[in-house]
């Protein structure tokens, strides 16, 4: 064993003072070695001089690499990935930046622009910052296959992380304490975490519960170790752990595998151990028959399978250990003069790199003599596979198109076009929904999803009335509710005086209760127009037989709907005055614009509510009559007469939506008296409220003006759209632009896509069936840049799970033989998206020969 300590591998801080390193990390299969200090900075270094004298003595020979600078604290651990190609580091600032050499050719002159740094020879970028923790990232490990990364820290939480998009996966809370070491399985079966709550905890990784929490070796153990840094054995057999404590006397604790018991230590450090480090590999070594012959060589010695860990900590010292012998390989006093804080392997498993608070480096190099030949990754692929090891095979590239679309895809992944690019147009009035009768006919985009929100309303008297939203428990039992939709329901002309008495919330038989008592509804919704203006959210019972099935607007004494008229800043103010109660008087509805009166309409009903757009204004009545004019106050149309008065009313662009008492939807092109919809059910209202025990409620109602589709979202936080083709109503709920970023539903400009993290997918958390969800619903809805997005998202999942059947039935509908026919998909041809698509499925080379037969026929047409 030599030890290599060289004096240039340091962190500098003011008057050249050496500051703390307390991470270190040897890039797998390559050769350069990582540090992480006090100074907030990560160094990227050249191991050849570090290793070799020569090239020390070399001034050609670059010895600092790079330096990265993007924390804010200091820098407490930093890992690379088996790839060798990214690098993950964890700082006190509670930030994760995931690292990537820039290939580009830019070389920073110095760190972030910082004078009197040296240059760099190489340039690396950061890729993602992660956050989530709330304090200090204590520790970081990628799993054996770059799956995952996980994190810990001083929160006392432990994030998984998405290996391949970062995006968080899950948070694991069971330790209640600071959280300082972490390892995976190399097999993949568990994650092992280590906390100063004096434990172990070993992690399923099928559905991240705790397997088991080892607390035994570690109750009498110091709680002053800057880390508790664990390893996993190369071979899966067991953890050697941190900071264990034996009779006063400081140990590293052995965890055997499946049985979780620790009935082996490693014993001699004269100060709390901080870190424990395994060979990556496994070594062929000889054991005398009797231990104490040191005869190596004898005759009577036997050939074992041996891992080989390291262990250092607070005694500034580091021993090396055989898993297959009693007693240490070898062992370095004093090669610091401050605490041990990491250490790292090389990939070849010949040298192992440490650091230590007192802001040095030392590399330990060995040799066969010393350790022995290493084992093949074959043989110890074979010792793994008792645990249930399998290994992803690489296929081989088998043509040229092959390596063509993959080199096709990382310049896609480089220029960040895996997304189609956000298109936020200005939204005009023929292109985005506009509330009903709530707003008048403002034109504005709805905000759908508000969802497990308290509602706040205010009294006649000013007191504030906060309704929460209750949640039905799932073991409360289910009551049945029979309900009559459609035009079998008998209605009766009802008088503006019976109407201004009923409840304005109730379905069923109209209530009784006083007028004054509306004021505490807490359905009553503010006009977005005038505070004096009001409307009444539908709300749906489960009452049997019910007369009606949603609520009539309340009838106000005065009622003010603005109507904006295209780019005019100044709307036309429709100011309705009702008739008292038991008058004979009739309503009327003066329009005025900048306080001067434009016209005056009469209508020998009350008014419940107005809604406009740029083309007209329509006015429901308490007869069930619905009056369309013209925004100077003519009559277009003679009153409108339907089988029952109108609970909620939008009118955008051409159209008229009408959703009436009796739950059943009209909606016209007033413009062509055409009509779109006669008397349909709303199903999402009517079939749910018969199979949820508490009501629903329509939250909103809007109408496209392009082509008149309808849209309604209920209380639940389904969404819906009418699809006219098909005849039927569909559950687009999550894919409608508010979950995804945008304020309103089912807007027809486009660009607030985002795809989810899984805590927020379907029921079945899975992102493939999400993304051919996301497809479907985006082609209904007419969104042409969502669609593609998500086609590039299911192409990416296919590739990752390598299904080859869907892969095929994809591509044959892109190039037309499967699915609907014609050459586009909403304007977009269908040959540009499948070569959008092929440099992503051909990233899983098992599907080269599928995707290479589509990428030649592209290339033939």
């Amino acid at each position: 064993m030599y030890v290599l300590q060289p004096n240039w591998v340091v962190h500098p801080g003011e008057k050249g003072k050496k500051l703390p390193i307390y991470a270190v990390h040897a890039q797998p299969g390559g050769e350069r070695l990582a540090t992480g200090g006090q100074d907030c900075k990560i160094r990227i270094w050249n191991t050849r001089p570090i290793l070799n004298e020569a090239a020390e003595l070399d001034a050609a020979e670059p010895r600092l690499l790079a330096t990265l600078a993007l924390h804010t604290g200091a820098v407490l651990c930093l890992r690379w990935n088996p790839a060798g190609r990214l690098l993950a580091s964890g700082a006190d600032d509670s930030k994760i930046v995931i690292w990537e050499e820039d290939r580009s050719g830019y070389r920073p002159s110095a760190a972030f622009g910082q004078q009197g740094q040296v240059a760099s020879i190489e340039a690396y970028r950061a890729v993602k910052v992660l956050f989530g923790h709330d304090s200090d990232v204590a520790d970081l490990a990628w799993s054996p296959n770059n799956e995952y990364l996980a994190s810990c820290g001083l929160d006392s939480h432990v994030f998984i992380w998405d290996g391949k998009t970062f995006d968080k996966l899950k948070r694991l809370d069971a330790h209640q304490g600071f959280v300082k070491g972490i390892t995976w399985d190399p097999v993949g079966k568990y994650l092992a975490t280590q906390s100063d709550d004096k434990s172990v905890r070993i992690w399923r990784t099928s559905d991240w519960v705790v397997e088991h929490e080892i607390v035994e070796p570690y109750g009498q153990a110091s709680s002053t170790t800057f880390f508790r840094r664990l390893s996993w054995s190369p071979d899966g057999s067991c953890i050697a752990t941190a900071n264990g404590e034996n009779g006063n006397m400081p140990i590293a604790p052995i965890i055997n595998r499946d049985t979780w018991g620790s009935d082996v230590s490693l014993v001699g450090h004269q100060a709390p151990i901080e870190v424990a480090a395994f060979n990556p590999l496994t070594f062929d070594i000889e054991i005398p028959q009797n231990d104490e012959d040191e005869d190596m060589g004898a005759s009577g010695s036997n050939k074992v399978i041996s891992s080989v860990c390291a262990i250092g900590g607070q005694d500034r010292g580091i021993s090396i250990w055989w898993t297959a012998r009693p007693f240490s390989a070898a062992s370095t006093q004093d090669v610091f003069t401050h605490t041990v804080l990491d250490m790292s392997w090389s990939s070849d498993g010949f040298v192992l790199y440490a650091c230590s608070y007192d802001g040095t480096v030392v590399a330990l190099t060995f040799n066969k003599l010393e350790f022995g030949v290493p084992v093949s990754s074959e043989d110890t692929e074979s010792s793994l596979a008792k645990y249930g090891f399998q290994k992803v095979k690489q296929a081989v590239p088998e043509t040229a198109s092959q390596l063509a679309l993959e080199d096709t895809y990382k310049v896609m992944k480089r220029s960040g076009t895996m997304l189609s690019p956000s298109k936020q147009p200005p939204t005009t009035a023929s292109g985005s929904f506009v509330s009903g009768s709530a707003s008048g006919g403002q034109q504005q985009e709805v905000n759908i999803l508000q969802l497990g929100k308290q509602k706040e309303t205010r009294t006649a008297t000013g007191k504030k009335r906060i309704t929460p939203v209750l949640i039905r428990s799932a073991s409360s039992p289910m009551r049945q509710a029979t309900v009559h939709v459609g035009p079998t329901v008998p209605f009766q002309p009802v008088s503006s005086s019976a109407i201004n008495n009923g409840s304005g919330i109730a379905v069923g038989a109209p209530s009784k209760r006083k007028a004054g008592d509306l004021e505490d509804n807490a359905n009553v919704v503010q006009d977005t127009a005038s505070k004096h203006a009001t409307y009444v959210l539908p709300t749906f019972s489960s009452v049997s037989p019910p007369s009606r099935l949603l609520a009539l607007p309340k009838v106000k004494a005065k009622l003010v709907t603005p109507i904006l008229i295209g780019q005019q800043s100044v709307p036309l103010n429709l100011e309705t005055t009702n008739p008292d109660t038991g008058s004979k008087a009739v309503a009327r509805i003066h329009g005025s614009k900048s306080g001067e009166l434009q016209f005056s309409v009469a209508l020998p009903s009350a008014v419940l509510s107005i809604a406009g757009s740029q083309e007209f204004w329509t006015a429901a009545c308490a007869d069930a009559s619905v009056n369309v004019f013209t925004l100077a106050g003519r009559r277009l149309l003679p009153p409108i007469v339907l089988p029952s008065p109108v609970s909620y009313m939008s009118v955008n662009g051409s159209y008229l939506m009408a959703i009436l008492t009796t739950c059943t939807i009209y909606v016209w092109d007033i413009l062509k008296q055409r009509n779109l919809l006669s008397n349909e059910p709303v199903t999402p209202l009517s079939s749910k409220a018969s199979a949820d025990s508490h009501s629903l409620k329509l939250m909103s109602a809007s109408i496209r003006a392009s082509d008149g589709k309808p849209f309604i979202t209920l209380s639940n936080g389904d969404c819906f759209v009418y699809h006219y083709e098909m005849k039927v109503w569909m559950n687009v709920r999550g894919f409608d632009g508010a979950s995804t970023g945008r304020d309103s539903g089912f807007v027809e400009n486009e660009g607030g896509f985002k795809v989810p993290e899984r805590g927020v997918l379907g029921k079945n958390g899975d992102l493939l069936d999400h993304a051919e969800l996301g497809m479907v619903c985006s082609s209904v809805l007419g969104l042409s840049s969502d669609y593609r997005n998500w086609l590039k998202v299911y192409a990416r999942k296919l590739s990752d799970e390598g299904i080859v059947s869907k892969v095929k039935e994809l591509c044959d509908e892109l190039v037309g033989e499967l699915g609907p026919k014609g050459s586009d998909v909403m304007g977009v041809s269908k040959r540009n998206l499948l070569k959008e698509i092929l440099p992503i499925l051909a990233t899983n080379r098992d599907l080269q020969r599928t995707v290479s037969s589509y990428h030649e026929y592209l290339n033939s047409q």
